[in-house]
């Protein structure tokens, strides 16, 4: 009886654990196959069918829609559905993969107005990256790299009417912000979190982020919303913080674009001159210390929460 007693215990146990538990599989080893899985799904296998159905691999107006919409379909099939499998094998139960905590609405507030100075702060950044002196066989690579994704991100987010803004929302904004986040601050930084601490893997995860998206041009930018979600994920322990983040993020942009503003519009500089160097600097200091309030104001607005919860991932 003691025996029969002992091999169910055992065997309750290993139902309880999860698939890369019982395995004993190295939860690095974990994120850096299901991330080698997701690119060769969604980039290679859903980008080279996207080319096929639409017939061409730039964006125009006249292939906008079919472009936008089969992008969604490859976000939710080569990342959305990929993501849940890797949660479920990589735990039990996909809240803990995925904390479903509903952030207050200070928390929201103060991390959406941080997210706000942190885009102006990228965007000066920009602004002296493309200043920098660089060497002519270095410019007559990168110029037509920066021209095609431009008219590709063009391509994509401009729209003609109110409805055609809202699809583009959805497909730019939306979709992403939910497949990606949980394909990022949920697999990924989840297995990662499991070797080293949370806020290290939130850094972690966010160079991942950046380095998925094969943007050289704003790596650095890329990294740092990446990081900065990670670290929403951490503090907030609740993947709808970062959701709601990269969603407010992406909708920006594309309605930044939907008004023609401009470079010179975000950054208040109103001219079509040059802009002194000395006036930039002093909005990038400006910027900074916006979001460095912004950051304290989140870090009280979380910190009556257990810590034992805001470490948990």
């Amino acid at each position: 009886m003691t025996d029969q007693h002992d091999a169910d215990q055992i065997e309750s146990f290993m139902q309880e654990r999860s698939f890369v538990e019982r395995n004993s599989i190295n939860p690095l080893v974990f994120a850096i196959a299901a991330l080698g899985i997701v690119f060769v799904l969604y980039q290679l296998v859903g980008g080279t069918l996207t080319v096929l159905l639409v017939g061409q691999p730039m964006v125009t107006r006249e292939n906008a829609f079919a472009m936008r919409f089969f992008t969604m379909v490859g976000q939710l099939l080569f990342i959305f559905f990929p993501s849940l499998v890797f949660a479920r094998l990589l735990s039990t139960r996909l809240a803990d993969v995925f904390s479903w905590r509903v952030p207050s609405m200070r928390e929201t507030l103060y991390a959406s107005l941080g997210l706000l100075w942190l885009q102006q702060i990228f965007q000066i950044y920009l602004f002296f990256q493309e200043r920098l002196p660089l060497p002519d066989a270095v410019k007559q690579i990168l110029d037509p790299l920066k021209r095609m994704m431009e008219e590709m991100f063009r391509g994509l987010v401009t729209a003609d009417s109110i409805p055609e803004l809202l699809f583009v929302v959805l497909v730019v904004a939306f979709v992403p912000s939910i497949v990606e986040e949980l394909l990022f601050r949920g697999v990924i930084q989840h297995s990662i979190a499991r070797v080293f601490t949370p806020l290290r893997s939130a850094f972690i995860t966010g160079v991942i982020f950046g380095l998925f998206h094969f943007n050289p041009l704003a790596l650095l930018p890329l990294i740092g919303l990446g990081w900065y979600f990670g670290f929403l994920r951490v503090r907030s322990n609740s993947i709808i913080m970062a959701m709601t983040a990269h969603f407010l993020n992406n909708a920006l942009a594309v309605i930044v674009t939907y008004f023609g503003m401009t470079e010179e519009n975000i950054l208040s500089l109103g001219s079509e001159r040059e802009p002194a160097t000395g006036t930039v600097l002093l909005q990038l200091i400006l910027y900074l210390l916006l979001f460095a309030l912004s950051l304290t104001a989140y870090l009280r607005a979380t910190e009556d929460r257990p810590l034992q919860e805001r470490r948990k991932l």
